[in-house]
């Protein structure tokens, strides 16, 4: 829950009292600890965010918890309806773990990332070969931030039906199943997802293209 004006969000955090204001950050009406920053200028602790419609995106509202000045942990993102849009796992800023990505408030997909840390241009990942079970050294570019790795499944958002799942390593396509709906349930395309992988599929693809949040 989460509500514009002088009013309350609730997602397992308690019960946290915000103020709406036309600008990106949101100040706390209430309670002086939320969207602050320590003596050195990182942001610690719960912010809130009120993002303006640009580029033809919607408006929407995030929050979640820095720490020194770092996305850490679950950050959620919502629509100006107050409907859920994604639940996103962060570590040292970069997206890391599990995502859930919602249509409408409904669940329509849940996968993993993996980030990446490397101080250097490229990092190197150790990628297995599904078919002939050989290992290969994958370079992903550093700037790209993280990758798909590991499971995806996607759901038809109306139904709640299991429509396709996939397995990811480093953005690698390994394999993938679509199942048959039932007859008679409404078809639905699957939308785009905020953090969409590049257009390469299947296994010598080369190098994912860069990708870019839209969490500011």
């Amino acid at each position: 829950m989460l509500c514009v004006g002088l009013s309350c969000v609730s997602f397992g955090l308690g019960i946290i009292p915000v103020l709406a204001q036309n600008s990106k950050e949101v100040k706390s009406a209430a309670d002086e600890n939320l969207n602050k920053k320590d003596k050195q200028n990182r942001k610690q602790g719960m912010w809130f965010y009120n993002v303006p419609g640009q580029f033809g995106d919607p408006a929407y509202m995030e929050f979640g918890a820095y720490k020194d000045d770092q996305k850490t942990g679950l950050w959620y993102k919502l629509s100006k309806e107050q409907q859920l849009i994604a639940i996103e796992n962060y570590k040292q800023n970069v997206l890391n773990g599990q995502a859930q990505y919602f249509e409408n408030g409904k669940l329509y997909c849940i996968g993993n990332y993996r980030g990446i840390y490397s101080k250097y241009a490229y990092d190197t990942f150790l990628v297995t070969n599904p078919i002939t079970l050989i290992d290969t050294l994958v370079a992903t570019p550093s700037e790209q931030g993280y990758t798909k790795h590991g499971n995806w499944r996607y759901y038809n958002p109306v139904t709640g039906h299991l429509v396709r799942e996939a397995e990811y390593q480093v953005d690698i396509l390994l394999k993938e199943i679509n199942y048959a709906q039932p007859i008679g349930l409404p078809a639905t395309e699957r939308p785009k997802l905020p953090h969409e992988g590049g257009a390469h599929k299947g296994w010598n693809t080369g190098h994912s293209s860069s990708k870019k949040s839209l969490i500011k």
